[in-house]
């Protein structure tokens, strides 16, 4: 199974999303963004085969209550997406963090061709080192991180700024991924069930 993971428990009390020049937004993205992405992914109508799996998850900003939840129904052989914004530095696109498997990154290297990335084994992320590939990977050895990298501050603390190209780039590397699943099995000696 292809699992994205997006954690959507935003919104507590007030936010703000505005559009300024160039196509740079600004405001609470962590993680409007992220689910922004998401959706755009899943109706662009490239997401449709029945091995994929949308999880929108809660408890992210707590205690990862929703990761643990999804967690229980993960089988080894998942290929786990998380989707969440990154304040790793970067004039790339898209960040893919924790992402230490060697077939994985092989597959995602060959997959994500014509998209501008950075891929890290680690997570270089000055604002947080703890996000949800951390819960999944008690139990799936295939997971990482892709981030919508935000400027400019804090993202869990206020406004912060990201690119509408970096959001349309992580809708398109989800499409890619989603497409070449079946080639990600046959590399690692996956049987599809």
């Amino acid at each position: 199974m292809l699992v994205i993971s997006c954690h959507s428990d935003t919104g507590f009390i007030s936010q703000s999303l505005s559009r300024l020049e160039n196509n740079i937004f600004h405001g609470h993205l962590d993680n409007f963004s992220g689910v922004y992405a998401v959706m755009k992914a899943y109706f662009s109508g490239k997401l449709y085969q029945d091995y994929i799996h949308i999880e929108f998850t809660w408890g992210e900003e707590t205690d990862m209550e929703g990761a643990y939840e999804l967690l229980k129904h993960l089988e080894k052989d998942d290929l786990v997406l998380v989707v969440d914004v990154t304040g790793t530095p970067t004039q790339k696109d898209i960040v893919i963090e924790k992402c230490k498997n060697p077939i994985l990154k092989e597959f995602l290297y060959e997959s994500l061709e014509g998209i501008s990335f950075d891929l890290y084994e680690y997570c270089p992320d000055p604002v947080s080192i703890y996000d949800e590939v951390d819960v999944y990977s008690i139990n799936c050895p295939y997971v990482c991180f892709l981030g919508i990298p935000c400027t400019g501050g804090d993202y869990n603390e206020g406004k912060v700024f990201c690119t509408e190209q970096s959001i349309e780039s992580l809708a398109q590397a989800i499409c890619k991924i989603a497409e070449n699943y079946p080639s990600f099995l046959k590399k690692a000696g996956i049987k599809n069930s």
